[in-house]
């Protein structure tokens, strides 16, 4: 139950970092739109960034982005030897990465199909 709890305030944490720091600023997105992680969902996914519904993306990716966070955080979290923990987070965090951005990606480029 500890971690559960660990894992909702990592989540919200980050997810409420990110609001104040990218959704919410509107002067920093086109900023935003140049940024890696959209360059990435571009060039892997083939998504045009002009007829991409930016508030949605942004707003999904924040969510995304949070839950691979705080499910790494609370990885590390469950072994007690430091070094290990670390290696644990990673093992966890990259897989985590690369199966969360295809399904985002996927459901944006299928979006992106509807939209024509």
């Amino acid at each position: 139950m500890k971690y559960l709890v660990f894992f909702l305030i990592g989540f919200v944490i980050v997810y409420l970092f990110y609001l104040f720091t990218v959704i919410l600023q509107t002067k920093r997105m086109s900023k935003f739109k140049k940024s890696n992680q959209v360059i990435f969902f571009v060039k892997k996914y083939g998504l045009d960034v002009d007829k991409l519904n930016m508030k949605k993306f942004t707003n999904l990716l924040g969510l995304t982005n949070s839950f691979i966070v705080a499910t790494a955080f609370t990885a590390t979290l469950l072994v007690d030897n430091f070094i290990l923990g670390m290696v644990v987070g990673l093992i966890v965090l990259v897989p985590l990465m690369l199966f969360c951005y295809y399904l985002l990606g996927n459901y944006f480029k299928k979006e992106g199909k509807k939209n024509v």
